[in-house]
């Protein structure tokens, strides 16, 4: 997905980037910078999963990929 199609999806679930941020214990730039691509962190990727409700490859296809397909 698009960075802006996945904000879009944070805030259609009633969260905020803010919101995850705080949660988690990191600033806002971090969240935002995963979000766009620009730097991974499955935390915080898994963090923005559960908040919409998709799933890690549908957010980022091939990004993060499950433990199974990691071994």
């Amino acid at each position: 997905m698009k960075p802006l199609d996945i904000q879009y999806a944070i805030k259609a679930a009633g969260s905020s980037q803010a919101q995850i941020a705080r949660e988690l214990k990191v600033s806002k730039v971090t969240v935002s910078y995963v979000l766009a691509g620009k730097t991974t962190s499955r935390r915080i990727a898994e963090a923005i999963a559960k908040a919409t409700g998709l799933s890690l490859d549908t957010l980022w296809p091939g990004k993060y990929p499950t433990m199974q397909e990691a071994s």
